[in-house]
């Protein structure tokens, strides 16, 4: 009796043993199986995300479309556009890469307004809809760089690499529906949280006086007016379409052209926030508040060095989700704060008889110019 039990329980000993041992070896491939599983079931969702978007500016071309614009041929533009690549220029000789970045996003934002000019016909459409199929681009390259890592790491196994996936996937899904609700406001043509600095151009030039507009540089405006006796001359991108602009050439030209001498050189730009501050709390500072690449923010250091005016900012602050989406209250009262201290700088800092450049940073979409002078 107690043989025949102390051998079952020597036997059950043993098989417990090999159970635990194997579950060791596999729990890594268990692990793995949860991991894969979630990274398969965001790109699931994500996929459904870019069909919704992909259909929505479908949609919109199609409302928007010339009347000879056959739907085959918005299909047949519409993802050879989101399957566009933008090769960045070589950096082995770094003297001379930022006029090659300049020159290649020129390029690229002409050959995507080209592109959709061929399908709509209003200017304002253009813009907006060339900028919805750039935001859909942005979600399609997403979708194909996190399908790249998860059947990398699905075919070689790759324990480690699949686990630093999983833990971005909660940055990428914010990041991806920020972008699909981007492409609804591009559609809709509404301001967004970026269209912060250009709305502080806005409500500049509404309060000034004698206003006269200058439209030599592409996509942007110049304008020219007086404030309290000084002399403003205000730098935004054209609106209402959605464009950033060339804000770096129209600063050359006022310096070269209308042979300004501005006391500072004032920019007003969306800002992302850290988690302990608040959306709408504007910052101030020194130097030039623009973001993306550098090209225009170097050209514009340039041309502040060379002929030697201060630089001042003022920096809106949001989330990134809240810059490429509809404005906020927050912001828009932001806009407003900062509206006011950006002319209060103006009056305090600025004498009568001299010069201020202010420019408003960011895409214009939904924001217009107020009209010149009669």
């Amino acid at each position: 009796m107690y043989t025949q039990t102390g051998g079952y329980d020597s036997m059950w000993y043993l098989i417990s043993m090999l159970i635990w041992f194997a579950l060791i070896f596999m729990l890594q491939d268990l692990q793995m199986w949860r991991y894969l599983s979630q990274v398969s079931g965001f790109l699931s969702y994500l996929g459904q995300l870019l069909n919704t978007a992909s259909a929505n500016v479908l949609a919109a071309l199609e409302k928007a479309k010339r009347r000879e614009v056959q739907r085959q041929e918005l299909e047949a533009t519409l993802k050879r556009m989101v399957d566009f690549a933008v090769i960045e220029p070589t950096s082995l000789d770094p003297s001379g890469i930022v006029p090659k970045y300049k020159h290649i996003l020129n390029t690229y934002v002409e050959t995507y307004e080209r592109e959709i000019g061929r399908l709509v016909e209003d200017g304002v459409a253009v813009k907006n809809m060339a900028t919805a199929v750039e935001a859909l681009r942005y979600m399609n390259l997403i979708y194909k760089v996190v399908d790249h890592y998860y059947k990398t790491a699905r075919k070689y196994k790759a324990f480690y690499l699949v686990i630093q996936l999983t833990m971005l996937l909660p940055l990428l899904k914010e990041l991806t529906e920020t972008v699909n609700e981007a492409v609804s406001s591009f559609i809709r043509g509404s301001p967004i949280g970026d269209s912060a600095g250009p709305q502080v151009a806005y409500n500049v030039l509404s309060r000034c006086g004698s206003l006269v507009y200058h439209k030599a540089v592409k996509d942007t405006v110049v304008a020219e007016c007086e404030y309290e006796g000084r002399k403003l001359y205000v730098i935004k991108a054209e609106g209402p379409g959605s464009t950033v602009g060339r804000l770096d050439e129209a600063v050359e030209y006022v310096f070269g052209e209308l042979k300004a001498k501005p006391k500072y050189i004032v920019t007003v730009d969306a800002a992302l926030r850290l988690e302990g501050e608040k959306t709408g709390e504007v910052a101030e500072g020194i130097g030039v508040a623009m973001g993306g690449v550098g090209v225009e923010k170097f050209n514009i250091e340039s041309y502040a060095t060379k002929y030697g005016v201060p630089l001042y900012a003022f920096l809106i602050k949001m989330r990134q989700s809240e810059a490429l989406t509809a404005m906020t209250a927050e912001i828009y009262n932001a806009v407003q704060y900062t509206t006011k201290r950006v002319l209060e700088f103006i009056t305090s800092q600025v004498q009568p008889g001299e010069a201020v450049l202010l420019i408003g940073v960011g895409n214009t979409v939904g924001v217009g110019q107020p009209p010149a002078a009669s």
